[in-house]
């Protein structure tokens, strides 16, 4: 049965070191930087209610997950933006429903929280574009980046 939650937190680190290698190997762009997440960091931001957790479970397992963090958008203070930070879904679960729900659930889980605007990305060599605009995102910016 896959069940789809709304956390608050990173209480899950451990189930989560056991799928983010998976999503590194899948779709980091960056390789020539370890990977090394700053659980810390993550935990003051859950702490102070500034990030929002979606994961996903075929019954007990972890398949797949979202993370936003949470906060006002500089430009418009009266904006509550969820700034997607990943979202991943292990592959043999790439089939039928199962990411578009996941969207779906975040979504409603926001919305419930205030956010009034999402703005996610999507990797070049792993477009998620179709998904995206299925879900009525639109392409609002160009992300460019460059290593120093």
């Amino acid at each position: 049965m896959i069940i789809y939650e709304d956390v608050n937190g990173v209480d899950f680190i451990d189930e989560f070191m056991q799928v983010l290698p998976l999503h590194y190997e899948e779709l980091c762009v960056t390789k020539q930087f370890p990977f090394d997440p700053d659980w810390d960091h993550y935990k003051a931001l859950a702490a102070a209610g500034l990030l929002r957790t979606i994961t996903v479970r075929n019954d007990a397992e972890l398949i797949g997950y979202m993370a936003f963090f949470i906060r006002p958008n500089a430009h418009y203070k009266s904006c509550k933006c969820a700034y997607e930070d990943v979202y991943y879904i292990k592959p043999e679960y790439r089939k039928g429903r199962i990411g578009i729900k996941m969207f779906q659930y975040a979504e409603e889980a926001l919305k419930r929280i205030g956010v009034n605007r999402i703005i996610i990305h999507t990797k070049v060599h792993l477009d998620n574009s179709r998904l995206l605009e299925y879900l009525d995102y639109h392409q609002t910016d160009k992300l460019f980046t460059k290593i120093l």
